[in-house]
């Protein structure tokens, strides 16, 4: 329901804005477009109807799919569309509240994109799409596409017949929907952290309606978003020749290298957490080890739910497998995360026969450790239950808490708090990574 809500909030937004900037074109007479009324000043021209008919078929065909569609997106899709559409909606206001002076002078919006009203249509089309997604939906999403970039064109030939030295001055700053002109590896990076900006600032705000402000580390995003700025800042004053300082060789060597180092260090941790996320899990396996994930009061966590459904598939498909309930009592916890865990597989009906509890841990090294002294043998055949995006860094803790046969058994990671649990994990994999080194 909160989805419906956005893209209906989102699109009454846009047509808002776009009623109020035609009615102001309108009382300064400038309702048609001047490309148009060159060709026929009496009457709307046929590219003109189609528009327009466009504008009103699309939001009634939006306004239905809302109402009585449904979307079969994962919520990362529906998450995507909220963005797209509130991105939507602000460059269409940025492009009517710049129009006049910052239009002619190419400022504002109008310096990160030649045409951002039609490039805010695009967008809106493309969030309910993916929001709802039905035949019809696409059809008119997909034609309006195509039709927008005609017109584009058209107009960029007008334009150009006007006044050729000012729009081939413009054409080379800033590219037709977004960007900074003819691409180039130092355009495309800047126009990269721009965007990496926007991800921050809405994803961030994600984050605080479905994990609350406390969620640990959720600040990395804060960090990420002031650095990407900087960092766009920088590039955008070198790309505009306004950068007064350059910053010694020496230094830049040093950024450089130590950026493709993290990058790199990056890249192959998360590729090692995207691996043990996607693992198939071994049948038959001797033990499974269901860590703690909190608790609120005696009622799982929604984290810990998934650990706990993932069990009872891996023990309804194992029936000689025997189950490890590990966690003990957290603050505010009325019963051991252990405890909740074997009465939820009662609940669902694994016997008690299968559950062995392990009570005592308070944190992942200790869950694998006592449960390994109840296992009594370290070559054991165990599968660790937690979710996708804690097993690659699980197993190193399995290993180094003794087990040499651990395997993966992922439960599914919620989103779109996963992506920030991923994140997080690189963080936490270099941390285990250099206590492992000190050992």
């Amino acid at each position: 329901m909160i989805y419906r809500t956005l893209a209906f909030i989102c699109l009454a937004a846009f047509y808002t804005i776009y009623i109020l900037k035609m009615l102001l074109l309108k009382k300064r007479g400038r309702l048609r477009d001047p490309i148009y009324q060159k060709e026929d000043p009496e009457k709307f021209t046929f590219p003109e109807i189609v528009f327009k008919t466009t504008i009103i078929v699309a939001p009634l065909l939006q306004l239905i799919s809302i109402i009585v569609g449904r979307s079969y997106l994962p919520i990362m899709g529906k998450v995507v569309g909220v963005y797209l559409g509130v991105t939507a909606d602000v460059v269409l206001f940025l492009s009517f509240i710049h129009f006049d002076k910052n239009k002619e002078e190419h400022k504002g919006i109008y310096s990160y994109s030649r045409n951002p009203s039609y490039l805010a249509l695009d967008l809106l089309f493309i969030a309910m799409t993916i929001m709802y997604c039905n035949p019809v939906l696409i059809a008119i999403t997909v034609f309006a596409l195509i039709y927008f970039h005609f017109c584009i064109l058209k107009e960029e030939r007008y334009f150009k017949s006007k006044d050729e030295e000012d729009f081939k001055e413009y054409k080379e700053k800033t590219s037709r929907y977004y960007g900074f002109g003819k691409p180039g590896f130092k355009k495309i990076i800047c126009a990269f952290y721009l965007l990496l900006v926007i991800w921050c600032i809405f994803y961030f705000c994600t984050l605080i309606c479905y994990a609350g402000p406390f969620l640990s580390w959720i600040w990395i995003w804060i960090l990420i978003g002031i650095c990407a700025y900087i960092r766009f800042e920088m590039l955008k004053r070198d790309i505009d020749g306004v950068s007064q300082h350059r910053i010694p060789v020496p230094l830049r060597v040093i950024y450089y290298t130590l950026y493709l180092i993290s990058l790199t260090a990056f890249i192959i941790i998360e590729f090692n957490v995207a691996k043990a996320m996607n693992a198939e899990p071994e049948p038959n396996l001797e033990y499974v080890i269901v860590l703690g994930a909190g608790l609120n009061g005696s009622t799982p966590s929604n984290t810990l739910k998934k650990r706990i459904e993932e069990g009872y598939i891996y023990m309804s498909e194992n029936p000689d497998t025997i189950l490890i309930a590990s966690g003990g009592q957290g603050f505010k916890e009325s019963i051991s995360e252990a405890e909740c865990i074997k009465r939820e597989l009662v609940k669902m009906g694994i016997s008690e026969d299968r559950i062995i509890l392990e009570d005592r841990s308070t944190s992942t090294i200790e869950n694998l450790k006592y449960s390994l002294m109840i296992i009594g043998d370290p070559d054991a055949e165990v599968g660790i239950i937690t979710n996708s995006f804690h097993e690659f860094r699980a197993g190193m803790i399995a290993k180094d808490a003794g087990f040499t046969n651990a395997h993966s058994v992922p439960a599914t990671t919620l989103m779109p708090v996963g992506i920030h649990y991923m994140l997080r994990e690189f963080f936490g994999v270099v941390r285990m990574l250099l206590e492992l080194m000190k050992k």
